[in-house]
């Protein structure tokens, strides 16, 4: 009886373990970047996509991504990606649910979605941020952006480095 128990476990845990690890390699997939990358990724000889931040809290996990510039440009490019196995997120709308920070000093922006993909719990979208101030950015700046009224959360935070 131990004994099936026991196996029974343990395929249990294999099966997880392959869902999770095909479920991260298609999130990564669908997001362009790099499953093994543990800074950045590069894009192009322009851009690179930072290294994922997840917040996860409420139930629904919500990743971001700076696509950083290597030259100041008042267009900034993030992917987010909302994942849960508990509300339909298909209604969430980035527009007036997304603020940016400069230096802890919220900005003027405008925001256009350039790429939305999936639907139900899962949500990727790619999305252009728009602000004069962004060129004012040096090197240590801090980039805070803000994602909104996203399930029971009033506000998940994502900083990164220029």
């Amino acid at each position: 009886m131990k004994t099936k128990v026991l196996v029974g476990v343990l395929v249990l845990l294999l099966l997880g373990g392959i869902y999770f690890g095909l479920n991260a390699a298609k999130q990564a997939k669908i997001n362009g970047t790099n499953v093994t990358s543990l800074d950045t990724s590069e894009n192009s000889t322009t851009k690179k996509m930072t290294a994922p931040i997840i917040d996860d809290q409420e139930g629904l996990q919500v990743g971001a991504q700076w696509v950083k510039q290597e030259k100041p440009s008042s267009e900034q490019v993030f992917s987010i990606n909302l994942n849960n196995h508990a509300i339909n997120v298909d209604g969430f709308q980035f527009e007036g649910n997304v603020t940016v920070l400069l230096d802890d000093r919220e900005i003027p922006i405008q925001i256009e979605v350039l790429k939305m993909e999936g639907s139900g719990h899962h949500l990727s979208a790619e999305i252009k941020v728009e602000s004069p101030e962004f060129t004012e950015a040096s090197p240590g700046s801090r980039l805070t952006l803000k994602v909104q009224n996203v399930y029971n959360t009033p506000t998940r935070s994502f900083t990164w480095q220029f």
